[in-house]
C-alpha cells in the first residue's frame, strides 16, 4: 500500500495546484471539475486494485508506471483543457506528478519525462487545430522549449536522488542490523562499551553498559562525570587512578572492580580501557569495555571455598590449616607463643552407628557451631576429618589462658545436644601442644598435640591434657 499512499499524495497536491490555478483565473471552473473528477476516478481505481490485491498478479505489483500514465494523461488533459498558462502550469503538475516516481531509476524518469514533452507538443498541435485564438505561438514555442530543458533535468535529479534514498536506506539498514547483533551479542555476553570524553566530561555507553550498571538507559547524566559515584567504594580510588594514569600517560588499563548498583546489590565488573585521539582533534578520549564477571567471581570463591574450608562446617579443612599452622609456626620462630588443641569427639562413633550419618553430620556441623562460639577472635578452629578438630591459639600470656579455651570447648562438646530430633550426649578428648624444642615444626605439633589427645582419652575423657616428656614415654 506504499505506492497507493504515494499516489493519495500526489493527487492532493495536484488538486491543491488545480485550486490555485483556478483562483488565479487560469483555469476555469468546468474544466477544473473535469480534471478534478479524473483524478478522483483514478485514486478510486488505484485503491480498489491494491485493495483487491489485484497489483500482485501484476509484472509490476507496485504499479508506478501505471500510476505514472494516468498521470501523464491526466496532465494533458490539464494542458489541453487550461485557458492560459499552460506551460507553467504544466511544469508545476509534471513535478508534482514525478514526486509520486522517485522510486524510479533514472532511465525510467526519463522515459516519462520526453514522452511528457512529446505529449505537451502534441497537445500544442491539437490547440492550433481546433482552439487557435487561444495561442500565442511564439510564447508556447517558447514555453515548450524551456519544459522540454527542465523536464528531463528533474528526471536526472529525479533518478539521482532516488537512487542515493536507496543507498542510504540500504546502508542505514545494514548500520541497524549491525548495531541490533553487537547489541545482542553484547547482552548474551555481559559485554558493553564505551568511551568518555575528559574535556566534556560526557560519556557514551551502550545498552548493555547501561544494563551492567542498573541503569536506564535514558538516564545519561549517570553515564557522565557522575560515574565514579558507582563505583565501590572501597575501590574507587584506584580505579580513579587508573583513569587519571591512561589518560596522563596514555596507557591502557586492564583491572577488576565492584560497582555498586542503585538497588543496593553489589557486582563485580572487569574493565578494559585504551586512550584514543579526539576525531575532532584536541585531546583524547578514552574507550573500554565491560564485562559482569559476578557469577565468575561466584564460581571462583565457590572453588576457593571448597578448596579451603571444610562443605559440611564451614571451617578451614586441612589443607587451609596447614597454611595457618605454617604461618603460625613462623611467628613463633621470631618470638610469639603458638599452642596447637586437638580435639577428638568421645562418644561420636555410637551416635553415628546407632542414628544414622544424616544425624551424625548434624551433630558434627553443631558442634562446629559452638566450637567457635567458645573461642576467641585470635583463636582458629578447624576440622581435619571425621571428629576430629585442631584449634590454633597464638595470642595468650601463659598456660592459664590455654587451660580457659580448653575448658570452654569441654563444656561446649559436654553440653546435650539436640539434632534432628535426637538427643546426643558426646564429650571431647583434648591434647594440647605448645611451641618448643620438641614441638618446632608444623608436623611436629600436629604430632605431640594427636598422642597427647589419646592420652586424654586414657585418663577418663572429657578432659584436656598437655604434651610433656612423661606423655611421649607412655605412648
Amino acid at each position: 500500500m506504499q505506492s497507493y499512499r504515494i499516489a493519495v499524495g500526489t493527487s492532493l497536491l495536484v488538486i491543491l495546484l488545480l485550486v490555485v490555478w483556478h483562483g488565479l483565473g487560469m483555469l476555469h471552473l468546468q474544466p477544473l471539475l473535469l480534471i478534478l473528477g479524473v483524478i478522483l476516478g483514478w485514486v478510486g481505481v488505484f485503491y480498489l486494485a491494491f485493495r483487491s490485491a489485484w497489483n500482485r498478479t501484476l509484472v509490476d505489483p507496485s504499479m508506478t508506471v501505471a500510476q505514472m500514465s494516468a498521470a501523464a494523461l491526466t496532465l494533458l488533459g490539464g494542458a489541453f483543457a487550461a485557458d492560459g498558462g499552460r506551460a507553467m502550469f504544466l511544469v508545476l503538475l509534471a513535478m508534482v506528478s514525478l514526486f509520486g516516481a522517485l522510486r524510479l531509476r533514472t532511465p525510467a524518469l526519463m522515459t516519462y519525462a520526453l514522452g511528457s514533452v512529446v505529449g505537451y507538443a502534441a497537445v500544442l498541435g491539437l490547440l492550433k487545430l481546433f482552439k487557435p485564438q487561444a495561442l500565442d505561438m511564439q510564447l508556447e514555442w517558447l514555453q515548450l522549449l524551456v519544459f522540454a530543458v527542465v523536464m528531463p533535468w528533474f528526471a536526472m535529479m529525479g533518478g539521482h536522488i532516488s537512487a542515493l534514498r536507496e543507498q542510504l536506506k540500504a546502508a542505514f539498514r545494514a548500520v541497524s542490523e549491525s548495531e541490533r547483533m553487537l547489541a545482542e551479542a553484547q547482552r548474551l555476553a555481559h559485554f558493553g562499551s564505551w568511551s568518555f570524553d575528559p574535556v566534556t566530561r560526557e560519556a557514551a555507553w551502550s545498552k548493555e553498559t547501561f544494563r551492567i550498571f542498573g541503569l536506564d538507559p535514558l538516564d545519561r547524566g549517570m553515564a557522565g562525570a557522575d560515574f565514579r559515584s558507582l563505583v565501590h567504594e572501597e575501590d574507587r580510588e584506584r580505579y580513579m587512578r587508573l583513569i587519571d594514569r591512561a589518560l596522563g600517560e596514555g596507557k591502557e588499563f586492564d583491572t577488576e572492580y565492584r560497582i555498586s548498583l542503585p538497588s543496593g546489590a553489589v557486582r563485580w565488573v572487569h574493565a578494559l580501557a585504551q586512550p584514543a585521539a579526539h576525531a575532532e582533534g584536541g585531546g583524547q578520549l578514552l574507550r573500554g569495555t565491560v564485562m559482569d564477571i559476578t557469577q565468575r567471581k561466584a564460581s571462583e570463591d565457590q572453588i576457593r571455598q571448597l578448596a579451603h574450608f571444610d562443605v559440611l562446617t564451614g571451617l578451614p579443612n586441612r589443607n587451609l590449616l596447614m597454611q595457618l599452622l605454617r604461618h603460625a609456626v613462623g611467628k613463633a620462630q621470631r618470638g610469639s607463643p603458638l599452642a596447637l588443641l586437638f580435639i577428638d569427639l568421645d562418644g561420636f562413633k555410637a551416635v553415628n552407628d546407632s542414628l544414622g550419618h544424616e544425624v551424625g553430620d548434624a551433630l558434627l556441623a553443631a558442634f562446629a557451631q559452638r566450637l567457635g562460639r567458645s573461642l576467641r577472635m585470635s583463636d582458629t578452629a578447624a576440622r581435619l576429618g571425621g571428629d576430629e578438630f585442631v584449634v590454633i591459639v597464638d595470642d595468650f600470656a601463659g598456660r592459664g589462658d590455654i587451660e580457659t579455651v580448653a575448658q570452654r570447648i569441654l563444656l561446649a562438646a559436654a553440653t546435650p545436644f539436640k539434632v534432628l530430633e535426637h538427643d546426643c550426649a558426646i564429650s571431647a578428648s583434648i591434647g594440647i601442644a605448645m611451641y618448643g624444642p620438641d614441638c618446632a615444626d608444623v608436623n611436629a605439633l600436629i604430632k605431640n598435640a594427636d598422642l597427647t589427645m589419646y592420652a586424654a582419652k586414657r585418663a577418663g575423657r572429657n578432659v584436656y591434657r598437655f604434651w610433656s616428656d612423661e606423655t611421649a614415654a607412655v605412648d
